[in-house]
């Protein structure tokens, strides 16, 4: 078995209000994908993942109409890194992350599936995905 990074899944489940914070220690990759495959806006709007250093994280948030944010945090929101869209059009985009709406320049909104590609090369590695552009 191959080490991987991410000790740690932190996600929003808010159809619990009761505990809507849930956590999953030593995480699989399939535990991730399945908890990014859930960001719907709605009832999962976000997941981080760490492995153990809070100040270092990734960071998925939006899900819906399959569209996300992306970003990377490093000594404690010191550095960011942000997942830049290859082609953006001149519009924003309404996320809900983190259980609020907001919005997004479309420069730094991806798909789902970009976000997933991107989550794994950090859930292996603790690194950026070089094939993608950051800012």
């Amino acid at each position: 078995m191959n080490k991987i990074y991410v000790t740690r899944i932190f996600y929003d489940d808010l159809s619990d209000p009761k505990t809507p914070e849930k956590q999953i220690e030593r995480p699989s990759w399939q535990d991730a994908e399945r908890v990014i495959n859930s960001l719907d806006g709605k009832v999962t709007t976000q997941i981080c993942m760490d492995n153990g250093n809070e100040d270092n994280y990734f960071c998925v948030g939006g899900g819906n109409g399959g569209l996300c944010n992306v970003f990377v945090s490093e000594n404690d929101n010191e550095i960011i890194h942000t997942l830049l869209n290859p082609n953006p059009e001149p519009v924003t985009r309404r996320l809900v992350t983190g259980g609020q709406a907001g919005d997004f320049e479309d420069k730094i909104v991806v798909p789902l599936e970009t976000a997933m590609i991107a989550a794994k090369k950090y859930f292996e590695t603790g690194k950026l995905c070089e094939e993608f552009e950051w800012e």
